[in-house]
């Protein structure tokens, strides 16, 4: 099974490892996402070749499951990770880490 992983940011402000990674089914996975900018939530996306992007978790700073994925958040390290217990073929997608930072905005002004 193949992975690919992607990033959702301005250059250099975040950065997902490995960008390729391939595994044998029953594996578990770790797919790593560093950021550099003060953030509000970190999310983690999936796309399957052909579909659309689904919504994984999304983080503010807590620990989630969900089945065989687990995602973990570290604030002040600016760290989260997604881990993948037991990997199946149905695992083969893009997995994207998106971050919403958390600048101040102007008043009546949205995102």
């Amino acid at each position: 099974m193949s992975l690919r992983t992607g990033v959702s940011a301005a250059k250099n402000e975040v950065e997902q490892s490995p960008q390729d990674l391939t595994a044998q089914e029953g594996e578990f996975i770790t797919i790593n996402c560093s950021y550099s900018i003060a953030i509000n939530a970190l999310h983690w996306l999936q796309q399957h070749p052909g579909r659309g992007i689904v919504s994984l978790f999304m983080l503010s700073s807590e620990k989630k499951k969900n089945g065989r994925l687990i995602a973990t958040i570290n604030i002040q390290e600016r760290h989260s990770s997604l881990h993948i217990t037991a990997s199946q073929p149905r695992d083969s997608a893009i997995y994207i880490c998106a971050v919403r930072h958390s600048a101040l905005q102007a008043p009546g002004a949205r995102t």
